[in-house]
């Protein structure tokens, strides 16, 4: 039989919506009481249609933070991970392309410079995380690392000992 690991990551803290909300909340309020006539409008150097779209694309930033997430599969064929909402943020390690595999701690900030999509100047490669501090730290053939954040440990280790260098 052969096992897969599937796990999906969301951004899900509370501060993190209230940091995608916020554009929309600075520009759609203001809007918002000025049409009920609640204050006065400042200047008049915006058209309402400049205002309504910048409150659009807001609404799209918000919803574009709340519903991006980070997959990451591994099965018999190798490791792939892939944070659907960012374009060319995918990424495959079949089992022969890859040099060496653990399940490690490491610091986001420290390492990486916070969650999300990053590259360490500090000659750690590339990270894909979405919050926490474990990650599957993968060495490919050509000696570049990579990170894929996981917020399940023992299992990702269990399929990982199941797959590589059998």
């Amino acid at each position: 039989m052969n096992p897969t690991f599937t796990e999906i990551q969301k951004f899900n803290k509370w501060w993190m919506y209230i940091l995608f909300a916020l554009p929309l909340l600075l520009t759609g309020i203001p809007y918002l009481l000025v049409q009920l006539n609640f204050i006065e409008p400042k200047n008049e150097d915006k058209s309402p249609s400049e205002i309504i779209f910048i409150i659009i694309l807001s609404l799209i930033i918000f919803v574009w933070g709340i519903t991006i997430y980070l997959k990451t599969t591994i099965n018999e064929n190798g490791i792939s991970v892939h944070f659907f909402g960012i374009p060319f943020c995918k990424k495959q390690f079949l089992w022969g392309e890859i040099q060496s595999i653990n399940v490690i701690d490491y610091s986001p900030l420290a390492d990486y410079g916070g969650w999300g999509v990053r590259y360490s100047l500090t000659k750690n490669g590339w990270c894909y995380n979405i919050s926490g501090k474990i990650g599957i730290k993968i060495i490919g053939i050509n000696n570049k690392p990579f990170l894929i954040g996981t917020q399940q440990k023992k299992e990702a280790e269990k399929i990982i000992k199941h797959y590589f260098n059998k």
